[in-house]
């Protein structure tokens, strides 16, 4: 008797499902094995697997992937009963099969991921909804509750949206989608006095069909917030576009104006990062003008800038040379005067160092000082002789710490500096969640926090209240009522390697200590996200491409979502109908209000400039109520600028915790003479460049008024608008990853 006779016995014979024999036993084209077909399906015998039934949709669905000359090659297993289900394991995979669904194979990583999470059973996804499929840099199954993706790394699971918050919006907040779009992927987002955001992002230089000498580029957009549409702005330097200022640093000068120091994507256009340092000026029909205006001493790609006290900018960190080796940190740190160019304060900062050197966290703090925190350690540089102190100190000590800077970054905020702390404006620096030690896809995020009083002795970090959801790639957001908005990231993976989106926000309460889990959002931010505060209270989101994030996100994201905080739902704002357009430091200014009376508290934040998870000058100060009459308060502006560094600010007013529309407000020495920039002002800055080079004025008063229409805005980065887009790219934006 053969093998292929015993296993039909084993099974009852032709009184047992199989039936009668409708062949005789006869060898497989492979020459490897043998088969029998009968009533009701097949043995198949080979000397690796021995003999094993397949029958019904299963047997069907191995017919038409080929039988055992198919990828799935010999059973391994009779059909065997699973939970609301069967399967047959094959020697290239398996098929499962239920009632409702029918019979889908998996094989390969894909389903030693499902394996190792439980199958059907166990893993929480169910069963396949389809074969295995090509995705964009890679492949992809579909199961009933979930996706699992394979980047021809690792195999990982993705889960569809939640669906929106049931909970009431005074306890959580509410997201929706805004009518209008970013234009570009929001990969850098800047609030800009001229009530408008400013986007910008790359021009993909992973796309094989683009020349291999591809122009300097960088796209932007300027979102006007009272009207939704989208303006296109101006460029004027040595070169024929923009520079790739993707991934560059960037930090508001006290007129509104933007600094943006380095970026480029790595040695996609050349082999070293950008090294010049580019201005973007508010206003005008294009909503603003990108203006070259000279070198760093070194390239930097991921450099930090912050605006200090005198109103000049300090930049530090990067890497000099992209990822064509051999790699260069660049350690040192500059300042920029807008009025003379690179200042003489230079030096290095010891702690930025292979591994450490990207997109250092960098805050300039009321003790005169700068704070800069790269992977887990900690370094101050004083800001009045510009020598770095001696000492380090490292983060808290947690089970598997790692770096919370860029890769695995986390996100850091300034909390409230109040006058009435002790000392006043006693500052504590938070830094929020981050990555594994490990890195890469699957390492598991942290939901971890910790705080560094800076008026301390002996400082030290110490963890505080961890998050609900391990996070990476979070953003933070300083709100009006003193409290810290977390959203976007991913609950594993780093940086451009993640596909676990966290779509629910939190909210933390400096003063509690503790977390509040808030409405979820319904778009994946993940690597290359942005989260800014609105002057409506409200938080926009933005961001996401498609270059550098894993199927199913790898689609540039081009919507905005806005979350609008319980605050909004606990009552009606207070009106704050009138106040200075700025104040100097120190200086007692009047705000008219009706509400004068219930106003318990008056705040300033810093417009946000935001992009890989760092507000590069996010800060909130509480200024103190001096007097007040029944429509009138009389406030004190901040001291100097270590506790509010000079700049526009939004300022809120605050009755019950319930913040009033935002108005913006200059802070600096000469702020009470400020008015958004003319195009004389704007032509004379054009004249102080100090790098004798050859290029002109920004622009010249007629310029200003009569710039030409500008060109048709390029396609959104990551689609070929001449070909169709694959399925695979709509499918988070279009269709649900799997039917209920």
């Amino acid at each position: 008797m053969s093998a292929i006779t015993d296993k039909y016995n084993a099974l009852g014979g032709p009184q047992g499902f199989l039936g009668q024999a409708v062949t005789g036993e006869m060898h497989t084209p492979d020459g490897r094995g043998r088969f029998t077909h009968y009533q009701g399906g097949s043995i198949y015998w080979s000397p690796s697997t021995g003999a094993h039934e397949v029958h019904g949709a299963i047997r069907d669905k191995w017919q038409a992937l080929g039988w055992e000359t198919g990828f799935l090659g010999y059973p391994r297993t009779d059909e065997t009963s699973v939970v609301n289900g069967r399967f047959n394991d094959f020697q290239g995979g398996s098929i499962y099969w239920t009632p409702a669904i029918g019979a889908h194979e998996v094989h390969g990583a894909i389903l030693a991921r499902y394996s190792a999470d439980g199958g059907p059973e166990h893993s929480g996804y169910g069963f396949p909804t389809s074969d295995e499929q090509d995705v964009l840099r890679g492949r992809a199954s579909h199961f009933e509750r979930a996706a699992v993706f394979w980047d021809r790394r690792d195999a990982y699971v993705v889960y569809p949206a939640p669906q929106p918050s049931t909970r009431p919006p005074a306890d959580a907040g509410r997201w929706e989608m805004a009518p209008f779009t970013s234009g570009v992927i929001g990969v850098h987002a800047a609030l800009l006095h001229t009530n408008q955001v400013l986007f910008w992002s790359f021009r993909p230089p992973d796309d094989p069909t683009q020349d291999p000498n591809p122009p300097l580029y960088a796209v932007s957009t300027v979102l006007d917030l009272a009207s939704g549409s989208l303006l296109h702005p101006s460029y004027e330097g040595p070169l024929p576009d923009l520079e790739n200022i993707f991934c560059g640093g960037h930090a508001f000068l006290p007129d509104g104006r933007l600094i943006v120091v380095g970026g480029d994507r790595e040695g996609y256009v050349r082999p070293k990062p950008v090294q010049a340092i580019h201005e973007f000026i508010p206003g005008g029909p294009g909503g603003g003008h990108w203006h070259y205006l000279g070198d760093m001493r070194m390239p930097r790609w991921y450099p930090s800038a912050t605006t200090l006290p005198d109103g000049r900018v300090l930049f530090t960190g990067g890497h000099a040379r992209s990822d064509i080796p051999p790699l260069q940190v660049n350690n040192t740190f500059e300042v920029w005067d807008r009025a003379t160019g690179l200042a003489p304060e230079t030096g290095v900062i010891d702690i930025l160092r292979p591994g450490a050197a990207l997109y250092p966290f960098l805050i300039v703090l009321p003790n005169k000082t700068a704070l800069v925190h790269a992977n887990t350690t900690t370094q101050f540089l004083d800001l009045q002789t510009f020598q770095v102190r001696p000492g380090t100190l490292e983060a808290a000590n947690r089970p598997d710490r790692a770096s919370r800077t860029y890769g695995v970054e986390g996100t850091v905020a300034l909390l409230p500096l109040r006058p009435t702390s002790t000392p006043p404006y006693r500052a504590s620096v938070m830094m929020i969640g981050g990555g594994g030690p490990t890195g890469g896809l699957s390492a598991p995020a942290t939901r971890t926090a910790e705080v560094l009083d800076t008026e301390a002795n002996p400082m030290g970090w110490r963890l505080v209240a961890p998050m609900t959801h391990p996070r990476v790639m979070p953003d933070s957001v300083l709100l009006p009522d003193g409290t810290v908005f977390v959203c976007n990231g991913s609950d594993q993976g780093q940086s451009d390697n993640s596909a676990a989106p966290v779509y629910e926000a939190e909210i933390y309460d400096p003063s509690t200590d503790t977390w509040k889990l808030v409405a979820n959002a319904t778009v994946a931010r993940l690597y290359h996200a942005t989260a800014i505060l609105l002057p409506d209270a409200r938080v926009l989101t933005a961001g996401t491409d498609g270059s550098w994030n894993q199927p199913p996100y790898d689609v540039g994201e081009l919507r905005i979502e806005l979350y609008s905080p319980p605050y909004l739902f606990a009552g009606a704002r207070p009106t704050l109908a009138d106040a200075p357009a700025g104040v100097q430091y120190d200086q007692t200014f009047p705000i008219s209000t009706p509400d004068a009376a219930s106003v318990d508290e008056v705040v300033i934040v810093r417009c946000g400039s935001v992009t890989h998870s760092f507000n590069f000058n996010q800060r909130l100060v509480e200024l103190t109520i001096v007097s007040r009459t029944d429509s009138t308060l009389s406030v004190q502006a901040p001291p100097d600028g270590y506790v509010a560094t000079p700049g526009i600010y939004l300022l809120f007013l605050l009755s019950h915790g319930v913040p009033s529309m935002g108005r913006y407000l200059q802070v600096a020495p000469t702020a009470p003479g400020f008015a958004p920039m003319n195009p004389q002002e704007i032509e004379s800055m054009g004249l102080l460049n100090r790098f004798q080079t050859a290029i002109p004025p920004v622009v010249n008063a007629e310029h200003w008024q009569s710039w030409l229409a500008p060109p048709p805005p390029p396609p959104p980065p990551d689609l070929d608008l001449t070909h169709p887009v694959p399925e695979s790219k709509l499918l988070p934006r279009d269709v649900p990853l799997a039917k209920d």
